[in-house]
């Protein structure tokens, strides 16, 4: 793991599966609309976890070029397991590092990512990296979280605290808001975001089953984490309960936003000229 990241601290031996689950909760179809792919291009799907998004794309486009990366070869042994058993041919798999990728300048059309970048120290360092990767006139489109298992209500003052201060511990949960500015300090062109309501994290009432279970998965996997930040296990025990028990509580809501934030790399157009 490089300096720059956090630990992915949701890291369990049911990972991939719970990021299947995810994606299909998701409705992962739906974001190929923020992704401009023209026919025989070169994407790039940093971050690929499960391959479910690489997938999605390769049957999408079946002219495309998929390259799929991750920096843990167990999540590109799982995603290349499914990309063989459905039979999609256009998907290869790497392990890299996001910090310093293995590939030329201006090797991708597209760069895609999601949930990568609430686990970095220094997001802004990787959108440069990315930023090398892709051709001009190409683009990068990143969909980050904000408000994730942290924008609560009703919901006790300091319960409310709690969980922002012990969830943001973990990961940048307001990621989101922070990559369009990050795009055009690096010297992205036409920077846009699209915001969408988040359909995993978002629970109006009570939460069903499949969520319940991908969340409480998230927070038991965190647990080791969970208690150094609040200083012990008990402790630890103690705070999935209650945030579950806010998640079950019928009075209830929480909510969560997907900023879909899309820059395009300078090229050889009149608007660059």
């Amino acid at each position: 793991m490089s300096e720059h990241s956090r630990l992915y601290a949701i890291h369990s031996d049911e990972e991939c599966e719970r990021l299947e689950l995810q994606a299909r909760l998701a409705n992962i179809q739906g974001h190929l609309r923020h992704l401009p792919i023209a026919p025989n291009a070169r994407v790039l799907d940093a971050g690929c976890g499960s391959g479910a998004m690489s997938r999605l794309i390769a049957r999408s486009f079946p002219r495309t070029e998929i390259v799929a990366v991750d920096v843990r070869q167990e999540y590109l042994d799982y995603a290349e397991a499914l990309t063989r058993a459905e039979g999609i041919r256009n998907i290869t798999f790497r392990k890299v590092d996001i910090f310093s990728l293995p590939f030329p300048d201006g090797s991708f059309d597209i760069v895609w990512t999601k949930y990568l970048l609430q686990w970095l120290n220094e997001p802004k360092l990787a959108l440069a990296e990315l930023k090398r990767i892709t051709k001009p006139g190409g683009f990068v489109v990143s969909c980050d979280m904000v408000g994730v298992t942290i924008d609560h209500f009703p919901i006790q003052p300091d319960f409310n605290r709690r969980v922002r201060d012990v969830i943001g511990a973990l990961a940048d949960c307001e990621i989101g808001r922070k990559v369009a500015p990050f795009m055009i300090a690096l010297g992205f062109r036409d920077v846009r975001v699209r915001i969408e309501t988040d359909t995993i994290f978002t629970v109006i009432g009570s939460i069903d089953p499949e969520r319940r279970w991908n969340c409480e998965k998230l927070l038991q996997s965190a647990r080791p984490q969970l208690a150094q930040i609040v200083g012990s296990e008990l402790a630890a025990d103690q705070f999935i309960e209650r945030l579950m028990a806010h998640y079950d509580d019928p009075m209830t809501c929480s909510y969560a936003a997907l900023y879909f934030t899309r820059g395009r790399v300078r090229g050889l157009t009149p608007i660059d000229l």
